[in-house]
């Protein structure tokens, strides 16, 4: 098998594997299914992923990387500072409709082990770092309401997060539908959420420009 074919089948695999395993939920996803499914042997299969905990570390480092290189490049793109918060809520509900797969895999792995969270979260380290950075400039600056900056980054993570992979809760609740719209509008009631999080109130602003002044 050439180089880059075997690059291929190997990310023809992963695919497959976010795929199944966010549908049906790790322990009942076969290494047969995630072959067939690819159009390959299990037995190529095994010469990628020797075993089912291997091509669960693959998929959650596929899954990990992706949203850490989106978002990074996302805000990149970004150059106004009080637009990062909302660039990332934006980016992650673009990469969920683009990748429907991934929300339901990130559900389901997060269920299975803190380990899986955890590994995980070690790609996004990086990014969690610039976001608590970002979020004690705006609060010293008098642009974000003053707070603690773990517990309200901790706060945005699990709302938009969860309004994500949590589909399954929020029609049980809400009764919404599984369609584009009801993402869409999934990501409007986040982004105000986000707003009104970090807004800071009227009399700090007042203060701010009565000192100015």
């Amino acid at each position: 098998m050439t180089r880059t074919g075997g690059k291929a089948t190997r990310r023809r695999l992963l695919l497959e594997a976010i795929r199944l395993f966010g549908a049906a939920g790790y322990e009942n996803t076969s290494l047969d299914a995630v072959a067939t499914a690819a159009g390959v042997r299990k037995q190529t299969l095994l010469y990628y992923f020797p075993t089912k905990d291997a091509l669960l570390d693959a998929c959650v480092a596929e899954t990990s990387t992706r949203v850490a290189e989106e978002l990074a490049a996302a805000l990149d793109a970004e150059s106004s500072t009080e637009k990062k918060a909302e660039t990332v809520v934006r980016t992650l509900f673009r990469l969920a409709g683009e990748w429907p797969e991934f929300p339901q895999f990130v559900r389901q792995a997060s269920r299975l082990d803190p380990d899986v969270i955890a590994r995980f979260a070690a790609n996004l380290e990086p990014l969690r770092l610039r976001a608590l950075a970002f979020l004690a400039q705006g609060m010293n600056a008098g642009q974000i309401r003053r707070q603690d900056p773990a517990l309200l980054l901790f706060t945005l993570y699990t709302s938009v997060v969860g309004s994500i992979t949590e589909a399954g809760v929020l029609r049980a609740v809400v009764g919404e539908d599984e369609s584009r719209t009801a993402l869409r509008t999934r990501e409007r009631e986040v982004l105000g959420f986000v707003r009104n999080a970090l807004a800071t109130p009227p009399s700090a602003g007042r203060a701010r420009t009565a000192t100015s002044a």
